[in-house]
């Protein structure tokens, strides 16, 4: 396996951590080395558990240049560490040896020395894994400093802060892509495999950057022959990449291949992970045309050359335009591409972003426009006594306001009939609608004094403004308003 194969023994070999290299030497120069635990933080696969194993090396190693602080990896102490052999150095697994009985047994052998070493040192690998109770066992003997701990972890914010406190504690940075792939070419040429930089790049950015999981990653596929950026596409499963820029290409002019081209995407991802890798296409389209860096893994060169000349700046528009949606399935996000595409052959790069993906429905504002007009009909007699008239004139206008009370609830009961007519039609001309959508209805357009289910039903909908109202949800709710109000006499 490449992966341990090529494996660090030294400084001079870890990659990017120049910072924390620089600290753990100048403890070896000085002799404070035995002095405190370590805590090696970083993601997995970037060099933690090695650089712990390199150090605990050059602690016991009996030949050390302490002019240039390396392990020999060649005296007796070296090789029993690397072979894990030695009493003064010991690995533990904290996923399977973390709980207290494991940790009481290291502490009871504090007390027997061991040849060549003043104290033991033990590497605890994914140290967050470690119990409460077995870490409080550990936080003795490292204040006392009867032994040399080396904690590596994924995850810091684990482990308690009373041994935070008491280690060094070393971030493993993220190395960059220019650094991996210096390193993984040497490699790569130590195994007579012909490859393409780009292949590699693509590797290194789908891993997140992690050298392990490039090493495991080019190892596969190098089993398969030359390492291409085709074959790499093919076994890291990146196909698709050019799938999102061909339909980008094809939207100005082709709409049914674009549509044709989504159908393939349909069957490998969901409509939200359709929507994203539009967005990263025309994102990585601009990076590129703008000498800026651009993810591999998800760059075709070629097609994002074409993309961005297509579209000019307005590139990031367009991602924008996908970005700012919520697709559920893939029907909105077919009626969004058929927008975008109108836009774009009436000369517009790219349409308004659509709006959030809770639709409005034509019922609720007819509901709304008799409230208005009810207002309207109860001040109109309020002005007529400021007239200069006679007191005769006045009574008969007087007798007439109660009369018009009960004439507002029968526009607005045949608006609510009208509206459990009227078929689902969306009031903004956008095509929006999924087959998921539906109209959250606010409790201020409905009377107050309801029964208690559309309370209920109100009030769960409104706790959460992004969980919208099943259509026969909202369509129970006029019902069973409609019939109160027949009951009720006010129809």
């Amino acid at each position: 396996m490449w992966d341990t194969r090529y494996r660090p023994l030294t400084f001079a070999d870890v990659l990017g951590q120049q910072g924390s290299i620089a600290v753990l030497k100048a403890r070896l120069r000085n002799g404070s080395a035995w002095e405190t635990s370590y805590l090696f933080c970083g993601g997995h696969g970037m060099g933690k558990t090695t650089l712990g194993r390199i150090m605990a090396r050059a602690m016991l190693c009996q030949r050390l240049n302490l002019e240039d602080p390396e392990p020999c990896n060649e005296c007796d102490n070296c090789k029993a560490a690397l072979n894990d052999t030695s009493q003064a150095f010991q690995e533990r697994d904290a996923a399977s040896q973390g709980k207290i009985e494991h940790v009481r047994k290291i502490v009871d052998e504090l007390p027997f020395t061991v040849l060549d070493a003043p104290k033991r040192i033990y590497l605890f690998d994914e140290c967050h894994r470690i119990s409460k109770d077995a870490q409080d066992v550990l936080l003795k003997p490292i204040e006392e400093k009867t032994m040399v701990a080396m904690f590596c972890t994924t995850e810091p914010e684990k482990v308690r802060g009373p041994i935070r406190s008491r280690c060094e504690e070393h971030m493993i940075r993220r190395v960059t892509r220019e650094e991996i792939l210096v390193w993984v070419k040497r490699v790569l040429d130590k195994e007579s495999v012909p490859h393409e930089d780009d292949a590699v790049l693509t590797v290194i950015d789908y891993t997140g950057g992690h050298l392990r999981d490039v090493l495991n990653r080019l190892e596969m596929i190098a089993q398969g022959g030359d390492i291409t950026l085709d074959r790499v596409r093919e076994e890291l499963n990146l196909s698709l990449v050019s799938v999102f820029y061909e339909i980008l290409l094809s939207l100005p002019t082709d709409l049914p291949e674009a549509l044709s081209l989504l159908d393939k995407v349909r069957e490998r991802v969901t409509a939200e992970e359709a929507a994203s890798g539009l967005a990263e296409a025309a994102m990585n389209s601009f990076r590129q045309a703008n000498k800026m860096v651009a993810d591999f893994a998800f760059t075709d060169r070629a097609l994002a050359d074409q993309v961005s000349g297509l579209y000019k700046d307005q590139v990031v528009r367009v991602a924008e335009y996908f970005l700012r949606s919520r697709y559920i399935t893939y029907i909105g996000l077919t009626c969004d591409l058929a927008t975008l595409a109108h836009s774009l052959r009436s000369g517009t790069v790219a349409a308004p972003a659509p709006p959030t993906r809770v639709a409005s429905f034509q019922p609720i504002q007819t509901v709304a426009a008799p409230q208005a007009q009810t207002q309207v009909r109860v001040e109109a007699p309020q002005p007529a006594p400021q007239a200069p008239t006679a007191p005769s004139q006045v009574e008969p206008k007087v007798e007439t306001t109660p009369a018009p009370q009960p004439a507002p609830q029968a526009p607005e009961l045949n608006a609510l009939q009208a509206a459990l007519k009227r078929p689902f039609t969306p009031s903004t001309p956008a095509c929006t609608l999924t087959d998921n959508d539906a109209d959250v209805i606010p409790t201020s357009k409905i009377v107050s004094k309801q029964p208690k289910n559309i309370i209920e039903d109100l009030n769960r909908a409104n706790r959460d403004p992004l969980t919208p109202l099943a259509a026969d949800v909202w369509r129970r709710i006029f019902k069973t308003r409609l019939e109160h109000m027949k009951r009720s006499g006010r129809a």
